[in-house]
């Protein structure tokens, strides 16, 4: 009997797999070359290959693909920007993501170019610092316009429709990054006071961003480690986005809720925005894929979708409701989980 080809097809589309590194890397290549800089009026490929020092022909291939991908337009051999990419692609953009999406690419390096086979037979190296101060304020300042591109905003417009917003006097930022959520906060709360809470390292890049919007009357700072100094008190709400990731540790987390919960007023609302693993830790895809490098490198931030909820009830909170948002502009890593726990009025 003869051998017939088999009646089957591959449901999952596994041909475009390894054409994802090259679209990533035309992208990476144009924004180290500070190709979309040079790109508000219209150029030839010679005219940019001369400007930036670059081989004639390979450049014209390289405008090519951006075409193909959407980045650029090309008319009579003419390229410029579109409007998208000269607002978020080039670096002189108050919302230019060039070095948001370069950041991501350095956490994600470690796994590349088949280091991934290494790590996945022999584990983690065990020189990786991935929570140094001096990491984070380099991280945050390459995040800064990711977070004004509608993040801040996004969060800000969520949290305003919460009953008792707009009688808010004092609110701190736990773990705060740049500040922008603060500030929009403040920005849709005329009567609202934010503090702001980081290491002085990153505190100091904050400080530059609350200067930027003029906000220093109503935003202001606090330099500390939360897990380790008082945080204040007299709190209406406590916002914490993606920052208790460091602490998986039950005891070490059930430590720093009991702190927030002892920091707010009756009926005060601790805010917590994170991702969280569910199917037994393999989904949302997107999320798994975004913890995959650190975790592989010996630094799983993941959580289980019951950990935080269950541990802000142990730690005393009476009322906890979890929110799950499906938003690439609140979290570019996958769903955000929006926890909104409340302290007694009593």
């Amino acid at each position: 009997m003869k051998k017939k080809l088999p009646d089957i097809y591959p449901e999952f589309n596994y041909y475009d797999l390894p054409y994802l590194p090259v679209r990533w890397e035309i992208l990476k290549t144009a924004l180290n070359l500070g190709v979309f800089d040079n790109l508000k009026e219209p150029c030839t490929a010679l005219e940019i290959a001369d400007k930036l020092s670059l081989h004639p022909q390979n450049t014209l291939l390289l405008l090519n693909a951006l075409t193909s991908l959407g980045m650029l337009n090309k008319k009579n051999k003419m390229f410029s920007n579109t409007k998208d990419s000269e607002l978020f692609l080039t670096s002189h953009s108050e919302t230019g993501l060039g070095s948001f999406l370069l950041s991501c690419d350095d956490w994600n390096r470690p796994v590349l170019n088949d280091r991934m086979i290494n790590l996945v037979k022999n584990g983690p190296p065990s020189d990786t610092d991935m929570v140094s101060e001096n990491l984070w304020a380099e991280n945050t300042r390459k995040t800064v316009n990711f977070s004004r591109c509608g993040r801040a905003q996004k969060v800000a417009s969520m949290l305003s429709k919460i009953s008792s917003f707009f009688e808010w006097k004092k609110i701190l930022d736990l773990g705060a990054g740049s500040g922008l959520i603060g500030i929009a906060l403040a920005q849709a709360n005329e009567n609202l006071e934010c503090f702001l809470y980081d290491k002085k390292a990153v505190i100091d890049v904050a400080k530059e961003v609350v200067c930027e919007y003029s906000m220093e009357d109503r935003v202001k700072t606090i330099c500390g480690d939360y897990e380790k100094d008082e945080i204040g008190s007299g709190y209406d709400a406590i916002i914490a986005s993606y920052t208790f990731n460091f602490f998986k540790d039950d005891q070490k987390l059930g430590k720093i809720l009991g702190k927030c919960l002892k920091s707010l007023n009756p009926g005060g609302y601790l805010i917590v925005l994170s991702d969280s693993l569910t199917n037994e830790e393999t989904s949302p895809s997107r999320s798994v894929l975004s913890w995959i490098s650190t975790s592989l490198m010996g630094h799983d931030f993941s959580f289980d979708e019951n950990i935080l909820p269950e541990a802000l009830i142990d730690s005393g909170f009476v009322c906890v409701r979890t929110k799950t948002v499906s938003d690439e502009i609140m979290s570019p890593h996958g769903t955000v989980d929006v926890h909104l726990a409340r302290k007694s009025k009593n």
